[in-house]
């Protein structure tokens, strides 16, 4: 079997419509929290707070007769460094197969189904990480390009769509301002010092900031940006359209406190969105992998080319099959 005859056998099995199963007399909240938590998805132990924002949401969906919605919180943008950016590629592709999987394993318990949502922080990373807003305009674009077009392989339980933070202001100095104002906060809660980072922050602000002339001359320039990154989280705007969302389940590929970490694929943890996608050849079969950027530098791979109808981007005519 081929790269390109594995992708195409993978989106016709996710076509296939969805079994539903008899739970008997289980409620369908605690059906459907089984579903949620399972552990062909989950990849870490879920803490009090995820458990609480699991049930809440479950238990509104239920009560209103709605989908249960999963939400994934995300950069909205490929990271720079990749020869792949700004447009999405197979690591985009391969983690909506995984969640789509993990919805219609949610619907097969619940018959009003489930909604994946994404919910881009493009906004916020542009301003954050210096990616010019063109960038994240792109990677949004062939994102939405994707969604449409893998709409036949997903069956009519399960629902997706893709929101935007940056849609919830009238302007970008409506968001300006509030940042700002919430910056402020963000110091007069932290005595007015900066944030302390640990060396595994530093290390992620590195990989993720594209510096500006001269940024890095400023011994604190990893601590101003993690307090642009902690005051976005504590703006009005974010909490009232995101966090307030009583019908939301959080899911991350990472472990985040009150978040589902699922991963990206059924093998991988890293977020998609600053990973690359590749295959794995096993026996007659391929895995789905995310690669971080440490993780494929020390990868052995040969390129395959692949073909796909209707799939489009400067990204997906060939794809990296490790060794």
């Amino acid at each position: 079997m081929t790269a390109q005859e594995y992708i195409i056998s993978t989106l016709h099995a996710l076509a296939e419509p969805v079994r539903m199963e008899d739970i008997g007399n289980t409620s369908p909240q605690e059906a459907i929290f089984a579903k949620v938590m399972s552990k062909k998805f989950r990849k870490l132990k879920a803490d009090d707070e995820t458990i609480r924002i699991a049930k809440r949401a479950i238990d509104l969906a239920v009560k209103n007769n709605k989908p249960v919605t999963v939400s994934f919180l995300f950069g909205g943008n490929k990271l720079w460094r990749f020869e792949e950016a700004p447009e999405i590629e197979w690591a985009e592709l391969f983690s909506l197969i995984y969640f789509i999987r993990w919805m219609k394993s949610i619907a097969s318990v619940y018959p009003p189904g489930a909604r994946l949502d994404y919910y881009s922080q493009a906004l916020n990373v542009a301003i954050m990480n210096n990616v010019p807003l063109t960038e994240t305009e792109n990677y949004t674009k062939t994102f939405r390009a994707m969604l449409d077009w893998v709409k036949p392989y997903a069956p009519k339980e399960v629902t997706i769509t893709y929101r935007e933070y940056a849609d919830e202001f009238h302007s970008y100095a409506d968001f300006v301002r509030e940042l700002e104002a919430a910056k402020q906060k963000t110091l007069k809660v932290n005595g007015g010092k900066l944030p302390k980072l640990s060396e595994k922050q530093k290390i992620a602000t590195e990989l993720n900031v594209r510096l500006l002339p001269g940024q890095d001359q400023d011994p604190l320039w990893r601590e101003k940006v993690e307090l642009i990154h902690q005051s976005i989280e504590a703006t009005e705007t974010f909490q009232r359209c995101y966090f307030d969302d009583n019908s939301l389940i959080l899911a991350c590929p990472t472990i985040y406190k009150g978040w589902v970490a699922v991963g990206s694929t059924k093998r991988s943890y890293a977020k998609f969105w600053v990973g690359l996608g590749v295959l794995e050849k096993s026996g007659e079969r391929f895995n789905e992998l995310v690669l971080t950027p440490h993780q494929l530098a020390a990868a052995n791979f040969d390129w395959e080319s692949v073909s796909i109808e209707g799939l489009k981007g400067k990204n997906f005519s060939r794809i990296r099959v490790l060794k």
